[in-house]
């Protein structure tokens, strides 16, 4: 199929960093809850993995009239056919049916523009569960492979590369963490 090859390389990376922001605050934010730490912050550090995170999965797969990296804008010549493609396999290989779509797509875009990006005054939407969006990651990475044939790119899955980074932030999250309640420990005791 054709696409826009200047629009890929673009819209692939800023996939590849939202998994990146999202596994950050899950492994950051479950180190900070298992030490039982009290820190302004590291609140506002692992908090800001997770806007980030929304931010760039709505610049993929939010609004697509302003974003030039939209996931629909990959094709001129063919749109229809790589939209249906997208959304018919979106709805095949996930737990999402076209009304679960656009009312998490819908929760998404409001989080970003009412809080993560903007900010409205007395937003008080909960924040969004962020597997349905991990779910629609994983699927384009899938997808894209197939829509970019025969031409490929050498990437891992970005469920081995989110793998490899699991790995690589649980113990630097627990040894940073774990530093820092040691030495507020510390202090306190002066």
């Amino acid at each position: 199929m054709e696409y826009n090859d200047e629009i890929f390389r673009e819209q692939f990376p800023i996939v590849k960093a939202f998994l990146y922001h999202l596994t950050c605050y899950r492994e950051l934010h479950r180190t900070y809850e298992d030490l039982n730490l009290k820190s302004e912050f590291w609140t506002y550090t692992i908090d800001a993995h997770l806007l980030q995170a929304c931010i760039l999965w709505c610049m993929v797969f939010g609004s697509h009239g302003c974003n030039p990296t939209h996931w629909k804008k990959l094709g001129d010549q063919e749109r229809i056919k790589l939209e249906n493609s997208f959304r018919e396999g979106l709805y095949k290989n996930t737990e999402l049916t076209q009304e679960k779509w656009d009312a998490y797509w819908k929760e998404m875009n409001d989080f970003r523009g009412g809080y993560a990006a903007h900010r409205e005054l007395n937003y008080s939407k909960p924040v969004p569960l962020f597997k349905g969006a991990e779910e629609v990651a994983y699927y384009y990475d899938t997808w894209i492979r197939e829509i970019i044939e025969p031409d490929i790119f050498e990437e891992l899955p970005l469920q081995e590369s989110v793998s490899l980074m699991q790995k690589e932030i649980r113990p630097l999250a627990m040894l940073y963490l774990s530093e820092i309640k040691l030495i507020k420990a510390n202090t306190e005791h002066l």
